[in-house]
């Protein structure tokens, strides 16, 4: 086998590959839109599905908060540790009061505040962001220095 023989098998392989994965894409994508077209036509679909879209976000939020409340009781700085346990606390009654307002409205709740909260619902996503993402820094900075690899043999 030569080398032209050997690149040409190469590139063939790398061509398939790259189109067998757009194929793949495209099925998995025609199979979820045949399949959401189906379960949109059974009574009640649309109600469950509008409850998992609302409720998802925040139990990933959630997830969030108790994976940082397990790095925070490992973190050594007490300083640290305080700023990251009230971020953690106003992060996560942030997001359980988004989650009660945000149900509320999708129930039929009439209230100014609701209709505006659910106008507005993205700020508390940004919100949720933003305070995972202190708490990991608040977290992150009373931990030692980590060594550089070169140090550490």
């Amino acid at each position: 086998m030569n080398d032209f023989e050997k690149y040409s098998r190469l590139m063939i392989l790398l061509i398939g590959g790259i189109l067998g994965g757009l194929l793949l894409i495209i099925g998995v994508f025609y199979t979820l839109k045949l399949f959401a077209i189906t379960l949109f036509n059974i009574p009640g679909f649309e109600s469950f599905f509008g409850i998992m879209v609302t409720i998802i976000p925040y139990l990933i939020f959630f997830a969030g908060y108790r994976y940082m409340y397990k790095k925070i009781l490992l973190s050594k700085g007490k300083i640290s540790k305080l700023i990251a346990q009230i971020l953690m606390v106003i992060g996560t009654l942030l997001c359980l009061s988004s989650l009660v307002m945000l149900s509320l409205h999708f129930f039929g709740v009439k209230n100014e505040w609701l209709a505006l909260l659910d106008e507005k619902s993205y700020w508390a996503i940004i919100a949720q962001i933003l305070l995972l993402f202190f708490t990991a820094m608040a977290t992150a900075s009373g931990d030692e220095k980590e060594k550089d690899w070169m140090e550490r043999s």
